[in-house]
C-alpha cells in the first residue's frame, strides 16, 4: 500500500483551533477517535480506505483539546459541547458543501457520531468501532476531577509520567493478541506531556458521562455497523452487541480484537467502511452533476 499524502488544515472555530488532517480528494467522510487519543488513530484505517477508494476525502480531526489541536481546561466538554464544536469544524471545513454523510468513529468517538448523526439529519452512514453506549457508566472516582484544583494537583503529577503511563493505558486496551508499537505508545503518552494537556484531558474525562447518549441517540433510520473486540477491555461485546441490536443494524466480532481495532485489525475497518460506502447513495447535486 503506497502512503497517502496528507494536507493539514488548521480550523478557528472561535474556541480555539482544530487540527484537521485530510486526505485524498472527493465526498467527505468524518473520522471521530477516542477520548485520549487523537486523529492519528484513524490513520491507518483512512489511508486503506481512501488508497482503495478514489473520490472520497478523509477528515481526521484532533478533537478539541487533544492531539495538536488547543488544549483548554477552562472549556467544557459535555457530549453537547463535542457535537457543537464539531459542527463548527464541518461548517468551516466545506462552508458551500458537500459535508460529511459517512462517520467513523472508535471509542467516544463513536458516541459522538451517533449523537452528530441525530444532529444533522443528512448523515446516512455510520461505522462505530468500540462502541461507548449508554449502558457504560464512567467510574465513580472521575468525580473528583470536576474540581479545578484536583486538576491542577494530578495534572502536575501526571505530566512527568507520561510515557510510562501511555504504555500501561494503551497495554490494557490493546487486549493479549496485539503488541503496540514503540511509536503508537509514544503518539498516545505525549498528550499527557504537559501539565496544561494533562489538565485538560483530565477536564475532558470530568466533563464526560456515556449516559447523556441516551438523549441524543438517532431517533430516525441510520445505516449502521458495529464491531467491536471479543477482548475489549473497556466495552463489553454483549454493550456492543445491544447497540447494534438497537440500531437494527450490522454486527462484527473480531475474535482477536482488543480496544485499539483502528490499529491492530486496520483493513477490517478500512473494508466495512468501504461497503458502507458502496451501499451510501450520493446527494442529489452529485448525482445531476454526474449525469445520474
Amino acid at each position: 500500500m503506497s502512503r497517502k499524502r496528507a494536507v493539514v488544515r488548521n480550523v478557528a472555530i472561535g474556541e480555539g483551533t482544530v487540527r484537521v488532517t485530510v486526505l485524498g480528494r472527493g465526498r467527505p467522510v468524518l473520522f471521530l477517535h477516542g477520548i485520549s487519543a487523537h486523529g492519528r488513530a484513524w490513520r491507518p484505517v483512512a489511508e486503506r480506505f481512501a488508497e482503495a477508494h478514489q473520490g472520497w476525502e478523509c477528515w481526521l480531526p484532533d478533537l478539541p483539546g487533544r492531539g495538536d489541536s488547543d488544549a483548554r481546561a477552562e472549556l467544557s466538554y459535555t457530549l453537547d459541547d463535542e457535537v457543537r464544536r464539531l459542527r463548527a469544524v464541518v461548517r468551516a471545513l466545506a462552508p458551500d458543501g458537500p459535508r460529511p454523510r459517512l462517520i467513523a468513529g472508535h471509542s467516544q468517538g463513536a458516541a459522538i457520531a451517533l449523537a452528530l448523526a441525530e444532529a444533522e439529519p443528512d448523515i446516512g452512514g455510520l461505522l462505530l468501532s468500540n462502541p461507548v453506549t449508554p449502558e457504560i457508566r464512567s467510574p465513580a472516582i472521575l468525580r473528583l476531577l470536576r474540581s479545578s484544583a484536583v486538576r491542577r494537583a494530578v495534572g502536575s503529577v501526571l505530566a512527568p509520567l507520561h510515557a510510562p503511563l501511555g504504555h500501561l493505558v494503551l497495554r490494557r486496551a490493546c487486549g493479549p493478541a496485539f503488541r503496540a508499537p514503540s511509536e503508537l505508545v509514544a503518539a498516545y503518552a505525549r498528550p499527557w506531556s504537559s501539565p496544561a494537556r494533562a489538565r485538560t484531558l483530565l477536564r475532558i474525562l470530568a466533563d464526560w458521562h456515556p449516559a447523556e447518549l441516551e438523549a441524543r441517540m438517532p431517533r430516525r433510520p441510520v445505516a449502521a455497523h458495529v464491531v467491536t473486540g471479543a477482548h475489549d477491555p473497556r466495552i463489553p461485546v454483549e454493550t456492543a452487541r445491544r447497540l447494534a441490536s438497537r440500531l437494527d443494524c450490522d454486527f462484527t466480532l473480531s475474535p482477536d480484537g482488543g480496544h485499539v481495532l483502528t490499529e491492530q485489525h486496520p483493513r477490517l475497518l478500512a473494508r466495512l467502511l468501504g461497503e458502507m460506502a458502496g451501499r451510501l447513495a450520493p446527494p442529489p447535486a452529485a448525482a445531476r452533476a454526474s449525469g445520474a
